[in-house]
């Protein structure tokens, strides 16, 4: 089977996944879940003063009933057989995607899916933010990893800078994104200076910039 050309539309292949999303910050489509589906995200949420605890997709429009019916659903549809070959047709040939502006990896056969995702979309770029460390551990010890999919281990508390885990240092699409409130905790994102749009700069989606740093706001 031919996966990119399973689906005859994308308007088939919404059956599968839903549609995907859409945020005025960055330059590119993304694909979220709902933040209390966050494995680790949920119990740090429940820490004060953690990153988690002031999550931006707790609030706004992401409380919205119809935000979350499609989070939902897109949830739901992970564990469907045809959701990596929809999710194919729907990205198509987008030069970058984000994996979830809210949600996050929910198992080793999740990722393994977007890892066959990335596969089949060499010329997309693809950047996921997690704190779902020990599911990237596991995977990437009998797995490689695409490079066209740059995972960005996403740190715990603000001014907190995210340890590598040792058995990940040496795969270099394996990066860190920190929070800081004063002093930049790497290369600082500079959206918050231009209306939170990221504009021409790329750098979350740059395995070389191995620290991007945004700023607490």
């Amino acid at each position: 089977m031919n996966t990119i050309t399973f689906f005859k539309s994308k308007k088939d292949a919404m059956k599968i996944s839903h549609s995907l999303s859409i945020t005025s910050k960055m330059p590119c489509k993304s694909y979220s879940l709902p933040s209390y589906a966050c494995k680790v995200g949920s119990k740090m949420a429940k820490i004060k003063d953690s990153i988690c605890s002031k999550c931006y997709a707790s609030k706004g429009s992401y409380i919205w009933s119809t935000t979350i019916n499609a989070m939902e659903k897109r949830l739901n549809s992970i564990n469907d057989p045809l959701w990596i070959d929809a999710m194919i047709k729907l990205i198509g040939k987008d030069p970058y995607f984000r994996w979830h502006d809210s949600g996050d990896i929910q198992s080793i056969e999740h990722f393994d899916k977007i890892c066959q995702i990335a596969k089949a979309l060499p010329n997309t770029m693809f950047w996921i933010p997690t704190r779902e460390y020990s599911i990237i551990k596991e995977y990437a010890k009998d797995h490689l990893i695409p490079k066209n999919l740059i995972i960005r281990l996403s740190a715990m508390f603000i001014d907190q800078r995210v340890t590598m885990p040792k058995t990940l240092q040496d795969i270099p699409n394996i990066t860190i994104s920190n929070v800081h409130s004063k002093d930049s905790l790497g290369f600082e994102c500079k959206a918050y200076k231009h209306d939170n749009e990221c504009k021409e700069c790329r750098a979350c989606w740059n395995s070389d910039i191995k620290e991007v740093s945004y700023k607490v706001h």
